[in-house]
């Protein structure tokens, strides 16, 4: 399963790189992401378990995050959930426009006979293209409206 999902941002780049990096911040962006806790933190990323409900099926699990600020890229390697082995990542590239901003998932489920049929017809196209496309639109909607008006939406909702 290889899937791209890509946007322009209206906004600085290290701002939509910190949003993007900060999945603690992430169930308060999208309602699929329901919590996030922290296991280790270290220079240049992190190791995370998250969970949620991904098109109103339950889902867990533990992802390693690498920051690349220089470069404008963020990669997660799942290594826990049925999403083990999945790479993500997040490109961050200055436009006259804005930031292109593209989200990369390739996975093979490591399954003996059906990981490949499993991830390329049901897992990505019904799952992982579903909240990659809301995560990144949510990322984009609370960043451009930090711009716009100096607030977050959760500032915003918090009055």
């Amino acid at each position: 399963m290889h899937l791209v999902h890509e946007t322009v941002m209206q906004a600085p780049l290290d701002a939509i790189f910190s949003l993007a990096a900060d999945v603690e911040r992430w169930p308060q962006l999208h309602p699929a992401y329901r919590w996030c806790r922290i296991l280790e933190r270290r220079p240049g990323g992190i190791t995370f378990e998250m969970g949620g409900r991904i098109r109103g099926w339950p889902a867990r699990w533990t992802a390693v995050q690498e920051q690349f600020p220089d470069d404008g890229r963020i990669v997660f390697r799942h290594i826990r959930g049925i999403t083990t082995g999945m790479v993500v990542r997040w490109h961050l590239q200055p436009e006259p426009q804005g930031v292109r901003v593209q989200l990369v998932h390739d996975l093979v489920l490591r399954w003996p006979v059906i990981g490949r049929l499993a991830s390329d017809l049901i897992v990505g196209p019904l799952f992982i293209d579903w909240i990659a496309s809301k995560t990144l639109a949510s990322v984009k909607h609370e960043v451009e409206q930090w711009v716009s008006t100096g607030e977050s939406s959760s500032q915003a909702s918090a009055r």
